[in-house]
């Protein structure tokens, strides 16, 4: 089945370059969902759709999918593959969005730093999961990680703890 575009996702591209550009320096994806919110009466629509389907919750059904499509187009890259947005985390539970091309050097280097971070734990997590391979590769093919689990896991921490 293909879904057309609703009015809601009309409303998330231009969203989202309304409050970069009205911030000074970066943005949370709350406030882009906020503004989205704001928009031809969506907010009196939920607290209507709210009231007469409590049950259901659907007004909490269509604000995730509202953050969900936020999140898609701050991941939108260009035509040369280059992300338009990025983000970098600033010890909150919300990253902090800008423009790729609004980033000063600074910025950018606590990107990249952030990125190799998360690079590095990605090749332990994929560390391990060679660890399950390799002694999965000595039984049956039908065999499961619950089957070598117990034999696997204290390598797994050995490793972790050396990589650290």
């Amino acid at each position: 089945m293909t879904l057309e575009r609703t009015p809601i996702d009309k409303l998330i591209e231009p969203a989202v370059q309304k409050v970069a550009k009205t911030t000074k320096g970066y943005f949370l994806k709350s406030e882009v969902v906020n503004e989205i919110r704001a928009q031809r009466g969506l907010g009196s629509a939920l607290a209507k759709i709210r009231a007469t389907y409590t049950e259901w919750k659907f007004d909490q059904v269509i604000l995730r999918y509202v953050d969900r499509r936020v999140g898609e187009v701050l991941a939108m890259k260009d035509t040369n593959g280059i992300r338009v947005y990025e983000c970098y985390g600033a010890g909150n539970r919300e990253r902090r969005w800008l423009p790729l091309r609004a980033m000063t050097a600074d910025m950018l280097r606590a990107v990249m730093q952030e990125t190799r971070v998360q690079a590095r734990q990605l090749e332990i997590k994929g560390a391990g999961y060679e660890f399950f391979i390799d002694a999965l590769a000595k039984l049956p093919s039908t065999a499961t990680v619950g089957e070598v689990y117990e034999k696997v896991a204290p390598l797994i921490r050995e490793y972790r703890a050396k990589a650290a």
